[in-house]
């Protein structure tokens, strides 16, 4: 008799203890690495966790044997850009974002899911390109870095979400902006599906009712390293990129200018393109480096981990 341990054979269980251990190894090793190396060693670490993150939560990959070698996207060094979808074969970072097909939202007493099906089709029906400072400006912890950035427009709002009761009626209530930066008030109704938005002290407010929740196109909601919610502006309407894909996508973008293009990564280090960009991938190699194990075992476990500052 095969012996199974959560639904996983026992064979496939220690693959993926094997899997896990590897992200970890690379990652130690990555962070008392220079910054010249950090790219590959980190998105090789990224690989490894994506690898038991899918296996682990794919509906179609419940074995190593089934994945594919090749990554699942593609870096144009001439655009900027990360490219996916459509006719670009499947691979790690497809997989990884079609297991991902419900995402949890929980802050303090408030838990559910929203279903990511409508933008996994979304994906499948085109090819898609993003470019990397799009795809860093989502970044919540390097929200105030990036705006230094001449290029880059602030899409990253404020979120707080709460339960209540209209026309009886238990709603969740977005409550989305600072009071001074606002998000775009068509595109929200166009995620939240709702007519109306009501706004008040420079915030929107949105209500969905609990029963619709898996209804709505999933807005993009990230949750900060100290438990903090915010709203990212779809960086392509119709779509949806779990903040663990996010990263790995950065991060394979870092990864590949560093191997294929050694003059464009030296230009980013010696401040050659600008300072503040120099800086801020700086940051962001620090910061994957705490925030994507924080983001695996989100995925791995039904633990939510943040640091208290």
């Amino acid at each position: 008799m095969l012996k199974v341990i959560n639904g996983l054979k026992t064979d496939t269980a220690i693959k993926l203890m094997d899997s896990i251990r590897q992200g970890r190894s690379l990652l130690q090793a990555a962070r008392s690495s220079n910054m010249l190396s950090k790219p590959l060693i980190d998105f090789y670490a990224a690989s490894a966790y994506a690898y038991a993150s899918i296996v682990i939560n794919s509906p179609l990959h419940k074995s190593f044997d089934s994945l594919k070698g090749s990554h699942g996207h593609t870096y144009d060094h001439l655009t900027g850009t990360v490219q996916f979808g459509g006719r670009i074969p499947s691979g790690t970072f497809i997989d990884l974002l079609i297991s991902l097909y419900l995402f949890p939202i929980v802050t303090g007493d408030i838990k559910f899911k929203c279903s990511t099906m409508s933008s996994l089709a979304f994906v499948q029906e085109r090819e898609i390109k993003i470019s990397l400072i799009a795809l860093l400006s989502s970044v919540p912890e390097l929200k105030s870095q990036v705006m230094k950035i001449d290029v880059a427009q602030n899409i990253i709002h404020k979120l707080s979400i709460r339960s209540d009761v209209v026309k009886n009626k238990v709603v969740y209530k977005f409550v989305i902006g600072d009071g001074n930066l606002k998000s775009k008030e068509n595109i929200l109704k166009s995620v939240f599906k709702v007519p109306n938005i009501e706004e008040a002290n420079g915030r929107f407010i949105i209500n969905v009712s609990v029963d619709k929740i898996l209804d709505i196109t999933p807005p993009t909601i990230y949750q900060d390293m100290n438990g903090g919610l915010w709203y990212i502006e779809p960086l392509i309407e119709g779509l949806y990129l779990p903040e663990i894909c996010l990263h790995f996508l950065i991060i394979s973008a870092l990864c590949n200018i560093m191997r294929y293009s050694p003059h464009e990564r030296n230009n980013i280090l010696s401040n050659k393109i600008s300072s503040d960009f120099s800086l801020l991938i700086s940051k962001y190699l620090r910061l994957f480096e705490i925030k994507y194990p924080m983001l695996v075992v989100q995925q791995l476990t039904t633990f939510l981990p943040i640091i208290q500052s």
